[in-house]
């Protein structure tokens, strides 16, 4: 298992399938796969919210396609931000994802931003966040599922 910061590992990002061809193996490919920034935007949350889940395969849960979506995923878009490894969906244990989501937004300038976060998905029941590159903007990009 690798581990990318205090709270969060590889394979949580991961799907089943690409982690178990390059895992112990290639690890610097599955690596290369995610923008550092998610990582670090995930742990944060972490610490401020309590214990997430993002991909739960591997303790048996079906949660596999939450963080890079590959296209053998029922979810893949050839633009998603899953794609390029720069959005996960998270559950958080102990907060709903309104009161997250409220925190991003109250608190987008002086954290998130920072933090390199731009973009959630609103009126779901998970934490979508992402790090999209928005050419001239530095306002938190909400988006709504189709």
């Amino acid at each position: 298992m690798i581990q990318l910061t205090k709270n969060l590992s590889l394979h949580e990002y991961i799907p089943k399938s690409l982690y178990e061809k390059w895992a112990g193996v290639k690890d610097n490919y599955l690596l290369n796969c995610l923008d550092p920034r998610l990582v670090k935007a995930d742990q944060f949350l972490r610490r401020r919210f309590g214990a997430i889940t993002i991909n739960n395969w591997m303790e048996g849960g079906p949660r596999n396609w939450s963080g890079i979506r590959t296209p053998d995923s029922p979810y893949y878009s050839k633009y998603s931000q899953h794609s390029w490894g720069r959005a996960s969906d998270k559950v958080f244990k102990d907060a709903t994802a309104d009161e997250v989501r409220s925190d991003i937004k109250k608190n987008y300038m002086k954290l998130y931003y920072l933090l390199g976060l731009t973009c959630i998905e609103e009126n779901v029941s998970w934490v979508h966040s992402d790090h999209r590159y928005l050419l001239g903007s530095d306002e938190l990009l909400i988006v709504y599922p189709k």
